[in-house]
């Protein structure tokens, strides 16, 4: 095969109607392309600092081993909003991002069905993207939309081996979307621009433990595998010459796309009269996104097999997470939080399918519950540090400068 290369879901049963909802929706961009921080309101308004905390139905997600420690069954769902803003700031014109909302919604239950067993299911969407460039700016030959959306389905099983130690573990099956636009070529009839649609179910698993020396000090730890999805889709092409028409035809084009293992570190504890405190320092293998090699029936200017690489060159990282909580009565709770959030992509490839770069996220939360239901909302600032256009993006110049805003609001019942 030839090479081209080129910088360019015991009470609560099986939510389908959750799985349906999510299928459809659409990420944004973050550090890399994980959304952590957005999968619930409690979880946003505290940092995703989750690891350690037990008693929240979120523990189906963030770690199952916690569901050991529930003395009943909680399920919630709900949905968080991110409005990002991105631009390149350039020394003669600033071209900015497409400004759209894009919802993330999530489904959570969990509780004992036994002494010491626990049970619990997430649906949510911890990965995803979407970047949209207008299709004239000059950066549109490396990217004009650029869209990953995810959908995982956890269920999980915990059993409290002591009163002071749980494990659990799950399984992990995710469905994947991805869409990507960009202009490839030129003609003396115009531009040719280049569509790939692709899709993959793909399935890993998660292990974790949770510790409680005291009544008021919890410790988890959560490993989460990598999923591999061998995305099987198509290539099209608008704006073709029909003397070209052999060099672009309709395509099968496959991509071999790894969602990074994670390990989560936290502490969490209630010694303070009405407070939580919680950290978790969590780290994500993104050296496993050393390129982007799309395997072509047909070679897009080519018409023969092919392969056309997009290096990448992601790196491991770590990421920060502070949150904290205060009960201000049995009825209200509020919540803030700080995360700081390493990008993992290295500057020498850095394009405008994801020009983002460190972030600092603030956030703030509220919480009301009467009887058997509750509400819980949250807000999220997210900084992104400036960056430049890398080498692979010669006709860009100036600075990648840009924030979001998150709302999140959910709903959840005690059983």
């Amino acid at each position: 095969m030839s090479q081209v290369s080129r910088g360019t879901i015991f009470r609560f049963g099986w939510p389908l109607a959750a799985v349906v909802w999510l299928a459809f929706t659409t990420p944004a961009w973050s550090a890399g392309f994980q959304l952590f921080n957005e999968l619930s309101a409690r979880a946003m308004g505290t940092g995703a600092a989750m690891t350690a905390r037990t008693g929240l139905a979120e523990g189906a997600w963030f770690n199952p081993a916690a569901t050991a420690f529930m003395g009943g069954t909680e399920a919630l769902a709900g949905t968080a909003v991110v409005m990002p803003d991105l631009q390149l700031d350039g020394p003669g014109a600033d071209y900015s991002m497409k400004k759209k909302g894009y919802p993330l919604p999530y489904f959570y239950a969990a509780g004992t069905v036994a002494d010491g067993v626990g049970l619990g299911l997430a649906v949510n969407v911890p990965y995803g993207l979407t970047t949209e460039w207008d299709g004239t700016w000059p950066g549109r030959f490396n990217a004009v939309k650029t869209e990953l959306r995810t959908v995982f389905v956890t269920p999980s099983v915990s059993y409290r081996v002591f009163d002071w130690l749980a494990v659990g573990a799950g399984a992990q099956v995710a469905r994947a979307d991805a869409e990507l636009t960009n202009a490839i070529s030129v003609t003396p009839f115009g531009e040719v621009e280049n569509k790939i649609e692709g899709s993959d179910t793909g399935a890993g698993y998660l292990v974790s433990a949770l510790v409680r020396p005291r009544q008021d000090w919890t410790l988890g730890v959560v490993y989460r595998s990598e999923v591999k999805l061998d995305l099987d889709g198509t290539a099209t092409y608008r704006n073709v010459p029909g003397l070209l028409a052999p060099l672009f035809p309709r395509s099968d084009v496959g991509l071999v796309l790894r969602l990074p293992a994670t390990v989560s570190l936290g502490l969490a504890t209630t010694a303070l009269e009405g407070w939580t405190l919680a950290v978790d320092a969590v780290w994500t293998r993104w050296s496993s996104y050393q390129s982007l090699d799309f395997e072509y029936e047909y070679t897009p200017g080519v018409g023969l097999p092919g392969v056309v690489s997009v290096p990448k060159d992601w790196h491991n990282v770590w990421a920060l997470r502070l949150g904290a909580a205060y009960r201000l009565s049995p009825e209200w709770e509020v919540r803030g939080s700080y995360v700081y959030d390493k990008s993992p992509i290295d500057d020498t490839y850095r394009d405008p399918s994801l020009p983002t770069n460190d972030r600092h996220l603030f956030g703030l939360g509220v919480g009301f519950a009467r009887g058997n239901l509750a509400v819980d909302a949250a807000y999220t600032y997210i900084l992104v540090e400036d960056s430049a256009p890398s080498l692979v993006t010669p006709t860009l110049t100036g600075t990648y400068e840009g924030y979001a805003n998150v709302v999140n609001l959910d709903v959840r019942w005690k059983f």
